[in-house]
């Protein structure tokens, strides 16, 4: 019994975010890589995260007006050299879960 117990457990663990915390990272995008996929696919990389690359992207709960209004900001931080704000999971997905821009 105890045996079966163990495998479970190592089967699950894997599984859950135990390790998982919530990180912003804050700059001004300038060298921030903004990529639309298909399928409605929202990725940004070389952010200055701490995930590969810099990768930021977007759960499956994300809505298209997240993403849209997501792209919207860092194109006018982009342009008018406006520090933004990323928080994001610091995990293995590297979620976003809010965005905003600074006040200057």
């Amino acid at each position: 019994m105890f045996r079966y117990l163990l495998i479970a457990i190592v089967m699950i663990l894997p599984c859950t975010n135990l390790m998982a915390k919530s990180v912003a990272v804050e700059g001004v995008p300038d060298k921030w890589r903004l990529e639309n996929y298909v399928g409605n696919g929202v990725a940004v990389w070389f952010s200055g995260s701490t995930c590969q690359n810099g990768l930021l992207v977007f759960g499956a709960s994300a809505t298209v007006d997240d993403k849209n209004r997501f792209f919207s900001l860092l194109m006018a931080a982009k342009v008018s050299d406006q520090v933004i704000g990323v928080i994001y999971e610091d995990s293995s997905n590297c979620e976003i879960i809010s965005f905003y821009l600074m006040e200057t």
